[in-house]
């Protein structure tokens, strides 16, 4: 499968007409960041030049996984389309089938072509897993992430499920939950290429620290993560709900109802990962006042989470 982290060219940031937005963005969050830290000028000066002059590594699509994915996200692509995107890919096709025959799916006789492995699947089930499947290397395989692989895979898949659960209630975003979760954060991914580099562009071979990495791209994730998918022809709306996840209430348009999925989707995750309480009432108050958005109560954010879990433990065995 075709999926590697690629220098952008002048061509490279996605539609010929895409704005420099995003990436003006996050180069004002990084130099903010600065102007109250001195200490990080040293590491978001490069930064900014390697926007600006289009060097920062990105994360790509092949043409193949991209049409997919394109595909995933119209409410009504059929399965012969799914199909035929997938075996376009061999090692994609093999994967696919892989799961479709694995314990987890295995039906009374091996399937040995791709439509019926999606059939068995299920169309939601399938686009889950192609999914998966499908992004898995542009996490793991990142420049620069080394031990974090495991972590920002695992908060990418929790996110991704609490997702699919809110806007299955939501006809405007229902098929596009899932893929949102999974890559809220892709922004980061482009900080952490660029802090494995950096060495290499300084005289003295300095290198900045975990929590300076941590904290530049705590800053400019979501502005990055817009800026990766407009580079992928992700729609205009969707582009806008990552970069708005962080204060969904100032989102306007289309955008501004999955922005909130994504923000709580996050949430969920973010509170799986730190320990659920045993008690609906002892959730955040964060976190309840963004699951009131869609009318979901503590009670119900307890379902969700616990969904998530299980999909999560399932989805890391056959991703």
């Amino acid at each position: 499968m075709s999926i590697r982290a690629q220098e952008i060219d002048d061509s490279g940031l996605g539609r010929a007409q895409g704005s420099a937005r995003f990436a003006d963005q996050a180069i004002a969050a990084a130099r903010a960041l600065a102007q109250a830290d001195p200490t990080f000028a040293r590491w978001v000066d490069p930064f900014a030049r390697a926007i600006q002059r289009k060097r920062l590594r990105l994360p790509s699509l092949s043409p193949t996984v991209h049409r997919i994915l394109k595909l995933i996200e119209s409410a009504d692509a059929h399965l012969d389309e799914i199909a035929a995107a997938v075996h376009s890919d061999p090692a994609l096709a093999t994967r696919i089938m892989g799961v479709a025959n694995s314990s987890f799916f295995r039906g009374a006789s091996e399937v040995t072509s791709v439509r019926d492995a999606l059939m068995r699947m299920g169309i939601r089930e399938a686009r889950t897993i192609v999914i998966v499947v499908a992004l898995r290397s542009t996490v793991l395989r990142s420049p620069g992430l080394g031990d974090l692989a495991h972590g920002i895979w695992k908060h990418a898949l929790l996110s991704a499920s609490a997702c699919q659960e809110v806007t299955s209630e939501l006809p405007r975003w229902e098929t596009a939950g899932f893929l949102a979760g999974l890559v809220h954060e892709l922004g980061q991914l482009a900080v952490l290429a660029f802090a494995s580099e950096l060495p290499a562009w300084q005289e003295d071979g300095a290198a900045p620290s975990p929590a300076a990495v941590a904290t530049l791209a705590d800053v400019t994730l979501v502005s990055l993560g817009a800026l990766i998918l407009e580079s992928w022809s992700f729609p205009a709306a969707f582009c806008e709900a990552v970069f708005g996840q962080r204060a969904p209430e100032s989102v306007e348009g289309e955008a501004a109802e999955l922005a909130g999925v994504i923000d709580l989707g996050h949430r969920i995750a973010h509170r799986i990962e730190h320990g659920w309480p045993k008690a609906a009432e002892d959730l955040d108050p964060e976190l309840l006042a963004a699951g009131a958005r869609f009318g979901l109560d503590g009670d119900r954010l307890t379902d969700i989470a616990s969904e998530a879990e299980a999909n999560f433990e399932a989805l890391n065995k056959l991703s």
